[in-house]
């Protein structure tokens, strides 16, 4: 077998590691979810902390939605071991398409929050919109999980290590 990465990109088993890039990606898809967790997590004012960073409660159900399919692709990076034991690897080739869904939608969002604005500039629209673009390039350009993906959807049997006798 031939290392197509530096050996610090491989878990014990000799399986290629999610990047730490994809991770942020995740997180920043998830930034709603995250948003609502840290505001239910302060008792005190947290409908005031929830309107500082969505002013219409429908944008922050809309956020909720787009976040969600990022979030069961962190689900199917978090438990990829019982996803190999259960050999249901053909669940690992969802994790692109729900990221991408997820990045599209919020980039149709901000397109949408920029045209009701009738196209008046806003730091927080051209910072997401920007990040959205680097997200949605990372996604698709990436090799490392390109190459991830492709090597998890093959079921490989680890076999149980001898104990030395002593």
């Amino acid at each position: 077998m031939k290392l197509l990465l530096p050996l610090k990109y491989y878990d014990d088993a000799g399986r290629v590691k999610p990047a730490v890039a994809l991770y942020v990606c995740i997180a920043f898809l998830s930034r709603s979810l995250m948003i609502l967790i840290g505001s239910v997590s302060v008792r005190e004012n947290s409908e005031q902390l929830l309107a500082l960073f969505y002013p219409e409660k429908q944008y922050l159900y809309i956020s909720l939605a787009i976040a969600f399919p990022a979030f069961l692709a962190l689900l199917l990076l978090g438990f990829r071991e019982k996803i190999w034991d259960a050999d249901k690897c053909w669940m690992f080739s969802c994790i692109k398409p729900l990221l991408l869904f997820s990045v599209l939608a919020d980039l149709g969002l901000h397109i949408l929050l920029a045209n009701i604005g009738h196209w008046q500039f806003s730091w927080l629209i051209a910072f997401t919109l920007l990040l959205d673009s680097l997200t949605f390039y990372f996604l698709v350009k990436d090799k490392h999980t390109q190459m991830m993906l492709k090597d998890w959807k093959k079921s490989i049997q680890i076999s149980p290590v001898a104990k030395p006798l002593a």
